[in-house]
C-alpha cells in the first residue's frame, strides 16, 4: 500500500525537472544594459531610419527606429562590441485604398550607403557596465 503513491510522486518530480529546465533562456545569464544612440548628419538629427546592432562573435544584436530627435533606445543589449548599421526608413508595404492619399513620407537626410551594411559601416560601439549612451555623426564618421 505504501508504494501506490510512488508513481505519482515520480511523475510529479519528473514533470517539475523538465519544466524547470525549459525556463532558462539562452544568453539570459549575460549582463545587459539599455542602450541609447543619437544619430546626426552634420549636427542635424536623423529623424527617420532604423538602427541595428550586430555582434558577429556572439550572434547578439538589437535594433529600433529613430525618433524625431534622432534617438533610438534599445533595451537589454548584452555587454560587448557591436557593428552599427543605419538604414533608411521603411516604406509602408500596404498601398493606400483607392481614392485615399498615401501616408506622407517622413523627411530624413539621406543615409550614406556605407552605413547601411555591417561589412562596410565604420560605426562600432562597445556596451560596458559604465557606458550605454552613444552618438554618431554620419558626416564625421568614416
Amino acid at each position: 500500500m505504501k508504494y501506490q503513491s510512488l508513481p505519482l510522486i515520480l511523475t510529479l518530480l519528473l514533470g517539475f525537472t523538465v519544466l524547470s529546465g525549459c525556463s532558462h533562456t539562452p544568453g539570459s545569464d549575460k549582463p545587459r544594459r539599455d542602450v541609447s544612440i543619437t544619430v546626426t548628419l552634420g549636427g542635424t538629427p536623423v529623424t527617420a531610419g532604423l538602427v541595428n546592432l550586430e555582434n558577429p562573435q556572439t550572434g547578439e544584436g538589437g535594433g529600433g527606429s529613430l525618433t524625431e530627435e534622432g534617438v533610438v533606445n534599445i533595451p537589454n543589449v548584452a555587454l560587448g562590441t557591436y557593428s552599427v548599421t543605419i538604414l533608411p526608413p521603411e516604406m509602408d508595404p500596404v498601398p493606400p485604398e483607392p481614392g485615399q492619399a498615401a501616408a506622407p513620407k517622413k523627411a530624413s537626410p539621406a543615409i550614406p550607403a556605407r552605413f547601411r551594411d555591417s561589412k562596410s559601416s565604420p560605426l562600432q560601439l562597445e556596451v560596458k557596465d559604465d557606458s550605454s549612451e552613444f552618438s554618431f555623426d554620419l558626416k564625421d564618421a568614416g
